[in-house]
């Protein structure tokens, strides 16, 4: 089997899901190759015969080769504005390497002006005419030859992104014309997202031939002939990653400890829709299973891709030094509370941890069923900053639970913990469609289209999208940029790259 993961994602490291298929699938003695369209085609575009339309793309295709190099070199993220410069020379590149006009693409995204990523009409439109997309010409020049090269009879593609939906289908109606008898699977977060939907029916089973709805390792090896396989947790398979190709300063590799959440009880939680069901196993297989991948692959950092690091992995983690670097996703729990644990995990190899937030406020946070104690949150900060981790914390506004005066004690509780916050995140709240919170909401079309996963909602406060952003651009973000210690978000990669500017980092006892 052939699995390609299609273009746009951030390109700073290899995609997860597709190493753990091929995992699966090589484990049970069957064939697989995997290849990352979505580094490649971007590289493919940015080093194309790109024509400069002013002095700034002139001045970024002067400089190419070396604006690609200094971001994989670590030395440019001792200086933001410099790092800054060269993310926007080289998205200037990739965004003009298309017809502007009609597509919008950057480093992190992915937009055609006449057609839909959540519209299965404009999908298989996408599909029917290929030949249009960017990606076109590195369908023909590259991706060609992985097929041809390739004996399998099945070719799966990965779509877990909004980003990659367009493409991806451009690349489905492109294998189905000139690949006669190759099976087309598609899978991945976006998939499992669409079929999870109570009203969803397959518009696709004309180009698709199978669709693959949640954790896709056991129904491809069933897809395959290989039947009650029971097992659910696999070592990803990074064999496929070859040389220094991923735009980041050192070798990235995306690391998985559990599936699905282990709260799962956030009403705002688009997942929690889903039900995906929890799974993991115990801390001290988990690590095992790491140690492989790192003994193999020599990773310079481990992004745990978790909806949570479990309190039981990260104590398991403490008691090791690493002697690669880790970041990854975490709730506000207990066991951070204590400084010396804190310690431990920087010893360990911590440099990053996200925090889901989400408000400053206690009764907000109590109504969306967060399970998070402001009181806590504030010694949590206080300690990882004094450990020396980065703390990049998520907040979201505009929930139904929120109002303005609520949002407004989310600004003060920022500014009362700002020396202990490095980044932010701000995000306006999208209801999901199919939410319990949904039925009781007032609501309209966010995205026209029948895939579309979300609902617009008239608020019970009156705490609307437009009054949200106003105060998220006229107050928040004025008075949080004055004399604030919190970083400017890295540019297109986000939290991807955070960790890497930790020199900036100052510590205080």
């Amino acid at each position: 089997m052939l699995l390609i993961f299609p273009p746009v994602a951030k390109p700073c490291e290899p995609p997860a899901g597709v190493s753990l298929l091929s995992s699966a699938l090589k484990e049970q003695g069957l064939p697989c190759a995997v290849y990352d369209a979505n580094i490649e085609g971007l590289l493919y575009l940015i080093n194309s015969d790109i024509k400069a339309i002013d002095s700034w793309s002139k001045r970024a295709l002067k400089n190419r080769e070396k604006i690609i190099n200094d971001l994989k070199n670590l030395k440019l993220y001792d200086n933001m504005d410099r790092y800054h410069q060269r993310v926007y020379d080289l998205n200037k590149l990739l965004s003009i390497s298309v017809d502007y006009k009609r597509f919008r693409i950057t480093l992190s995204d992915y937009s055609d002006s006449k057609l839909s990523s959540v519209d299965s009409r404009s999908l298989l439109k996408s599909a029917k005419t290929y030949g249009e997309n960017p990606f076109y010409g590195f369908f023909e020049d590259k991706i060609r030859e992985q097929i041809q090269d390739s004996d399998a009879q099945y070719i799966g593609i990965s779509l877990c992104y909004l980003n990659q939906a367009l493409v991806s289908f451009a690349l489905a109606g492109w294998i189905k014309d000139n690949f006669t008898g190759k099976k087309i699977v598609m899978g991945g977060g976006l998939i499992s997202s669409w079929m999870s939907r109570p009203d969803y029916k397959n518009p696709f089973q004309n180009l698709i031939d199978h669709m693959i709805k949640g954790e896709g390792e056991k129904p491809l090896l069933e897809l395959l002939g290989k039947k009650n396989i029971l097992k659910r947790h696999y070592i990803p398979d990074y064999d496929f990653v070859k040389g220094n190709l991923y735009l980041a300063p050192g070798k990235v590799l995306p690391f998985r400890a559990s599936i699905g959440c282990y709260w799962s009880k956030c009403r705002f939680c688009p997942e929690k829709v889903e039900t995906r069901p929890y799974s993991s196993q115990k801390a001290v297989k988990v690590l095992e299973d790491l140690k492989s991948i790192v003994q193999k692959h020599s990773p310079d950092y481990i992004h745990f891709i978790d909806n949570a690091i479990t309190p039981a992995f990260l104590k398991a983690m403490s008691k090791e030094q690493f002697k690669f670097k880790w970041y990854g996703f975490v709730r506000f729990e207990k066991e951070f509370m204590d400084i010396s644990f804190c310690h431990d995990l920087k010893k360990s190899g911590c440099d990053m941890l996200k925090l889901g937030l989400e408000s400053g406020d206690q009764d907000v946070l109590d109504q969306m069923n967060k399970g998070t104690d402001l009181d806590r949150v504030s010694i949590i900060l206080e300690n990882l900053h004094v450990a020396g981790i980065l703390t990049f914390v998520y907040l979201l506004f505009g929930t139904s639970f929120e109002n303005q005066d609520a949002a407004f004690k989310t600004l003060d509780y920022v500014k009362a913990h700002e020396k202990y916050i490095d980044y932010l995140n701000l995000a306006v709240f999208n209801l999901p469609r199919f939410s319990e919170d949904a039925d009781n909401l007032q609501t309209q079309e966010f995205y026209h289209g029948d895939l579309s996963l979300y609902l617009n909602f008239k608020h019970p406060s009156g705490w609307d999208r437009r009054q949200v952003k106003q105060f998220l651009d006229k107050k928040f973000k004025k008075q949080i940029s004055q004399h604030s210690g919190i970083r400017k978000n890295p540019a297109f990669f986000s939290s991807n790259h955070a960790l890497f500017f930790k020199s900036l980092h100052n510590i205080k006892d």
